[in-house]
């Protein structure tokens, strides 16, 4: 599979991750869920080690590497998720507010994922590339 559409894979599996939440879906949606997670956190690293060996822009990595922490930080904030709602005697508060953080977390994501694929693509294709120099760029806005 070429590297940019593993890329934009991992969007989709953050997406499909979102849609199955065991709460709203059978018993086995939980174990679904838990395994996509654990995929998620095995394809954002690999990603990531996969972008620090290319010429791509530095930031690409960054964001490769800031998916890959947030995708593991998610798995484990989803595991205390379940393990909140699971506990008896826990405030219901404490586990909404973990529900809470665990949604931001997957459409950071998403989001991040997204702009990676994107960002990548771009480069891939030499849609982007290094800035014009200030001489070579031309009179700029309210320059004459």
């Amino acid at each position: 599979m070429p590297f940019w559409q593993r890329l934009y894979n991992t969007i989709w599996l953050a997406v499909f991750s979102c849609i199955v939440v065991p709460r709203w879906f059978s018993k086995y949606a939980a174990v679904a869920h838990v395994l996509m997670g654990l995929a998620m956190v095995a394809l954002t690293r690999s990603n990531a080690a996969k972008l620090a060996t290319l010429p791509v822009p530095d930031r690409l990595k960054r964001i490769s590497k800031a998916v890959a922490t947030v995708a593991l930080i998610q798995l484990a904030l989803g595991i205390a998720l379940g393990a909140l709602r699971h506990v008896h005697g826990v405030p219901t508060w404490a586990a909404e507010i973990a529900a809470a953080l665990h949604l931001f977390m997957a459409l950071a994501i998403v989001a991040q994922s997204s702009s990676l694929a994107t960002g990548y693509d771009m480069w891939e294709e030499k849609e982007i590339g290094p800035s014009p120099t200030p001489a070579s760029s031309g009179p700029g806005p309210g320059k004459s």
